[in-house]
């Protein structure tokens, strides 16, 4: 990985580092540590114990963001060769662990375990429909296992950011591929983006809203600033007429004139002042809104 100074970032105390096997991206403060590189390892304080991670990069904190409890120092290789040492461990005894709650019949899905760099805990996460009981389990495997185990429940979208998966596009998943806090996605970021707003195009692998749609709309927004909107009424040189269609991609913009006839345009070819209803403008196409609140959610 390409070694880069954090210093042409923004400026910031605060650095993101990226821990496994969830791949999670946590805020640490780094002030004692102001020489570190993109793809530096670390130790970091996690909620289970000391474990290293990678930095990802600077961050400024915004309102909302949960800050790592310490970033404690640099890591060594002996650090590297010890967490992939207790990660193959881990996974090794989480099949106990999968024994463990086929025997107890409880309706949970193991996706993968890991040992702090202290081990004093095996850390097992795993996905479920709803709340589990497992206080059984736990029971079970205070006996018969020789280390204390944490079963740790995450929702879908942290299982898929830890096991990997290809989104409808043949990439793989952003929340695998994008290392950074999940934000909200939200169906006016479809609408903003002229999306068709079918279900079954903006469904991720996890069945949740598309990360894209977050990760895509800065973009969009910023180019909604240079393009006229859809039922705009435009000045070209053949005469006026309604925006029909708008291409943020290849900032096109599809114009129906007032005289017949259609023609494509740039931004810079056009002026416009204000919004037509257009009966041709497919800007009200597509399902009901009502039906898809449901597809809705935040952070998690």
């Amino acid at each position: 990985m390409e070694q880069r100074a954090l210093n042409d970032q923004p400026p910031s105390n605060f650095v993101a580092v990226v821990t496994k096997p969830t791949n999670q991206v946590t805020l640490y403060d780094a002030s004692a540590f102001p020489d570190l590189h993109r793809g530096d390892a670390v130790i970091v304080e996690t909620r289970f114990g000391p474990q290293i991670g990678w930095v990802k990069g600077k961050e400024v904190p915004s309102d909302g963001v949960k800050l790592g409890k310490r970033l404690i120092r640099r890591a060594t290789q002996d650090d590297a060769r010890t967490f992939f040492r207790f990660l193959e461990e881990a996974r090794n005894d989480m099949e106990f662990v999968r024994k463990k709650v086929l025997a107890h019949n409880l309706p949970m899905h193991l996706l993968d375990a890991e040992y702090p760099l202290d081990k004093n805990q095996l850390v097992v996460y795993f996905t479920a429909e709803g709340r589990v009981d497992f206080r059984a389990l736990v029971a079970d495997l205070k006996v018969s296992f020789p280390r204390r185990v944490m079963l740790f429940q995450v929702g879908i979208r942290d299982a898929i950011r830890m096991i990997g998966a290809l989104g409808p596009c043949g990439r793989i998943a952003c929340c695998s591929l994008i290392s950074q806090p999940f934000e909200s996605v939200s169906l006016k970021m479809a609408r903003d983006q002229l999306l068709d707003l079918n279900p079954s195009r903006l469904l991720g692998a996890c069945g949740k809203l598309k990360c894209c749609l977050r990760h895509e709309y800065d973009f969009y927004q910023e180019m909604s600033l240079k393009l006229p909107r859809l039922g705009d009424t435009v000045q070209t040189s053949r005469g006026i007429g309604a925006v029909i269609s708008v291409n943020y991609l290849t900032q096109r913009v599809s114009i129906l004139l007032e005289s017949g006839g259609s023609i494509v345009c740039t931004p810079s070819e056009l002026t416009w002042s204000g919004t037509i209803e257009c009966p041709h403008c497919p800007i009200s196409s597509g399902p009901s809104l009502e039906n898809l609140n449901t597809l809705e959610f935040g952070s998690r």
